[in-house]
């Protein structure tokens, strides 16, 4: 059995002016071309944006 890691990241506030949809293709085709830094990355499999709310404090 292999093994997979989870990296989740902040975006930009820029962020908010495009789709989730756009966002996650955009991401997926850049890792894909020019594959990050990381260290043990084999290939990038899947790219997923979703809405956060902001924490009351």
């Amino acid at each position: 059995m292999g093994k997979k890691a989870t990296i989740v990241i902040r975006l930009v506030k820029e962020g908010a002016e495009k789709s989730n949809e756009d966002i996650e293709k955009e991401i997926l085709e850049e890792l894909s071309k020019h594959p990050p830094m990381i260290p043990w990355l084999k290939k990038v499999e899947k790219v997923m944006v979703t809405e956060v709310q902001k924490r009351l404090k």
